[in-house]
Parts: structure tokens; C-alpha cells; sequence
């Protein structure tokens, strides 16, 4: 059933999953740690994907969720809001990403998981999750392997928002987002793209003003192009370079390439 979702996915997940799995393309089934059972095993208990509106709110915070969220296709957002209404996207959530990992050991969540676009979700029980970790040493690698990633993508992203200049912090974002669709060839990059500018200021502390100024100036310099919703760069040195971009903290690498 979840052969046709597969939606600006990485080259990697590509290879290395099978076309009729149901977590063809997530960072699970890209994971050094499981054993072809063991993925058998999670593939077992993932529900069948259920179609999502834009701007839907899939978990609010404070609740209790009883079931790990998959991002199948299109894309999501974890969210957070000031009292006073200001909003920060602590991530944004392309195919294949699980939308609040944090519910896997914790009893209530801290953010909002919400749509962005109009998307296919798919779920696994928490309590079964559970118990496979319980049983499958690699699957408990597993998922302490994501949760460890998870923390140094945030860790960027707030170094981001405290040192870097609107410039850099768009560049940096549009970097990471270029690797984790797989969207490289060489040193060009196209990808899926269906951010709008309250999107970006939401995700990098800017106003929706100052992000309209900084991508016009990327546009003026060459360094990216914008079509109907997709991402060009025509050469990813030099946005890696304003960005200060280095992707290994991203651990993208198939099995095969470790």
C-alpha cells in the first residue's frame, strides 16, 4: 500500500529499502543497527497511511499519545508557541521522519505536531514499539540512534538561531533540507520545496520581512533558484560555505557505505 507514497525521499533510503515495505524510505529502514527480522518486525505493526489536510494539528502539546507518527508523505512541523502567541518550529518534518520520538519514553509531549502541507501519515503503537525494543537489541539501537541525531540537528538549529546572521541561518537550513531529500547531484541540488516565507521566519526566529529580503538576495547572487515548489542550486559549495554547512552531523550514509 505504501509502495506509490514515496515522495522526495533520499537516494539512500531509496536503495536500501524494499519497494513494498511500509517504511520504504524512513530513517528506519536506513539504520546500521537492524537485522533484516527486525525491520520485518516494525513493518508489522505500522498502520495503514491515512491522508492529512495542511495545517492540521496531529498531536497538541500536553497530550498523551499512544502511537509514534510517520511522516509518509508531504510534509509536517513540530511546533511550539510563546504565551504571547510568538511561534518557533524546533524541526521540520520531510517523508520518512518520525513526528514526535519523545513520545516513545515520555508521557506527555512538549510541541505541537502539525501539517504543513497536505500529507499521508502512518502510525506504530507505542506499546508495541516497546515491547520490540525489549525483545531486539537492534531495534533499541535503533531508535537510541535517531533520538541521538534528533539532539545535534536541534543542537544546530540553536546554533543558528544564537550566532548566525539571517543569511547564514537560511543557508544552513537550506543545506540540511538539500541533504535530507536527497536532493544532490555533483555539486547542484534540486529538491522539493513548499515552504512559505511564514514558514522559514517560523523555523529560523526571523520575521517573514526579513526572510522576503534574505532570499531575494540569494536569488540576485545566483546562489539558489525558486520554481513551483522546488529548490535549485546550481552549486552547493557555495551555499554550504555561507551556511557553514557540514552534513555529517545528519548521519545519512546507507549500511553498505559504513
Amino acid at each position: 500500500m505504501i509502495e506509490n507514497l514515496r515522495f522526495g525521499l533520499s537516494p539512500v533510503a531509496r536503495a536500501t529499502s524494499r519497494p513494498s515495505s511500509p517504511l520504504s524510505g524512513t530513517r528506519l529502514s536506513t539504520s546500521p543497527f537492524l537485522s533484516p527480522g527486525e525491520l520485518h518486525a516494525l513493518e508489522g505493526i505500522v498502520s495503514p497511511a491515512r491522508s492529512v489536510r495542511r495545517g492540521t494539528d496531529l498531536i497538541g502539546e500536553g497530550e498523551r499519545p499512544d502511537q509514534l507518527l510517520i511522516i509518509a508523505r508531504g510534509w509536517a512541523c513540530r511546533s511550539t508557541t510563546t504565551p504571547r502567541g510568538d511561534r518557533q518550529y524546533p524541526a521540520l518534518l520531510v517523508p520518512g521522519d518520525i513526528g514526535n520520538l519523545d513520545s516513545l519514553l515520555l508521557d506527555r509531549l512538549d510541541y505541537d505536531v502539525r501539517t504543513l502541507t497536505d500529507a499521508l501519515v502512518t502510525a506504530m503503537p507505542r506499546d508495541r514499539v516497546l515491547a520490540l525494543i525489549a525483545e531486539h537489541p537492534g531495534i533499541a539501537r535503533t531508535f537510541t540512534w535517531l533520538a541521538l541525531v534528533e539532539n545535534v540537528t536541534l543542537s544546530k538549529l540553536t546554533l543558528s538561531l544564537g550566532r548566525r546572521s539571517a543569511r547564514e541561518r537560511l543557508a544552513h537550513l537550506l543545506c540540511e533540507l538539500s541533504a535530507r531529500l536527497g536532493g544532490e547531484v555533483g555539486d547542484e541540488s534540486s529538491f522539493s520545496y513548499p515552504l512559505t516565507q511564514e514558514h522559514l521566519a517560523d523555523a529560523l526566529g526571523l520575521t517573514p520581512v526579513h526572510v522576503n529580503r534574505v532570499m531575494q538576495r540569494l536569488r540576485a547572487e545566483g546562489v539558489i533558484a525558486t520554481g513551483l515548489r522546488t529548490m535549485t542550486v546550481p552549486d552547493m559549495g557555495r551555499l554550504r560555505e555561507i551556511g557553514g554547512f557540514d552534513p555529517a552531523y545528519l548521519h545519512l550514509r546507507s549500511p553498505q557505505d559504513a
